[in-house]
């Protein structure tokens, strides 16, 4: 276990959640905030997928961890959908996360706002970063919510970055600082 809440518990991944993994891929509310105009084809066969899942989720034994699952804490056997962390090398003291719940019947009930703040807690707790920020769409008004629950500072804002649904959407970034954090 990585960190634990008192709704969810983030682990590892494991072998067992492929199939869980799989049906994510094709299906759920989550598909239309997480960036829905990328191709999602690379799913279409299980081998590619299994590749991919085990590429991914399966072979992260650093510390502190890329990525994480988000489990129910009553049933750690039942994912709930994930968090990670990622980087650019250019910047090696700052990184960007990101979560995905991917069940809907647990959307919009505090779930993800506190995996958030248990990954957060986890990866400055686990390393001396400097930076943690997240980048979210204008239709995302959740995710923007979470971000400002947790202390994150709208840093600025792509404006009609991107044309969707005969609509141009902007990409907000936020950030939270180490001592942000700290004195929270």
């Amino acid at each position: 276990m990585i960190a634990a809440g008192k709704k969810v518990v983030l682990r590892g991944a494991l072998p067992a959640d492929l199939e869980i993994y799989l049906k994510w891929m094709k299906e759920g509310e989550w598909l239309r905030y997480d960036a829905p105009w990328d191709n999602m084809s690379e799913f279409a066969s299980p081998a590619v997928a299994k590749e991919r899942f085990t590429k991914r989720f399966l072979n992260d034994s650093s510390l502190p961890r890329q990525k994480a699952i988000i489990c129910l804490k009553e049933d750690q056997n039942k994912p709930l959908g994930w968090m990670n962390r990622y980087g650019d090398k250019r910047f090696p003291d700052a990184w960007l996360i990101g979560i995905d719940i991917c069940e809907d019947d647990y959307m919009n009930r505090g779930f993800g706002t506190e995996a958030f703040r248990l990954w957060i807690d986890y990866l400055f707790s686990n390393s001396d970063i400097h930076r943690i920020g997240f980048a979210t769409y204008s239709f995302n008004p959740r995710m923007i919510r979470v971000g400002e629950k947790l202390g994150f500072v709208h840093e600025g804002t792509d404006r009609e970055v991107i044309y969707w649904q005969s609509e141009w959407l902007d990409r907000l970034h936020f950030g939270l600082l180490r001592r942000e954090w700290e004195a929270r």
